[in-house]
């Protein structure tokens, strides 16, 4: 038997899956190639780390911190609704209140009569009768 040959049959040998007579060969061909040993060595414990890894048992508090995550998610829609909606609306509300009382505000700190008055000297500037900058210029 030669090397690949054996290769290919190492997993039905692992198996027990071989006919006898091609178990016979393979095991004789293992005792006399180190290659082959070293090959079938690899995949038997290769074997044995999945075996135990699907002997795993789950966590038992797995399902309980699921459980409790989901029920407070439940219970939280209520607080949802107030974080999505609510909130913006006070933030809005507030900020529109701030700058109403801040115009407010402003406004009581003016005189009532001096609001339109314009003083009597800027009344009276006739601005087309006012020589221009060219014709001072020239002077």
């Amino acid at each position: 038997m030669n090397c690949q040959l054996c290769q290919e049959k190492l997993d039905a040998y692992l198996e027990g899956t071989l006919p006898s007579d091609m178990k016979t060969q393979v095991d004789s061909h293992l005792n006399g190639c180190e290659t082959c040993k070293h090959f079938y060595n690899i995949l038997f414990f290769a074997g044995r780390v999945i075996d135990s890894e699907k002997k795993l048992e789950p966590d038992p508090f797995l399902v309980t911190r699921v459980m409790a995550k989901i029920e407070n998610k439940e219970t939280s829609v209520s607080e949802n609704l107030f974080i999505k909606i609510l909130r913006p609306v006070l933030i809005t509300s507030s900020l529109a209140a701030a700058i109403l009382f801040g115009v407010m505000l402003g406004n009581l700190s003016l005189p009532e009569n001096n609001i339109r008055a314009i003083p009597a000297e800027l009344a009276m500037i006739n601005d087309a009768s006012l020589e221009s900058i060219d014709n001072l210029s020239q002077e």
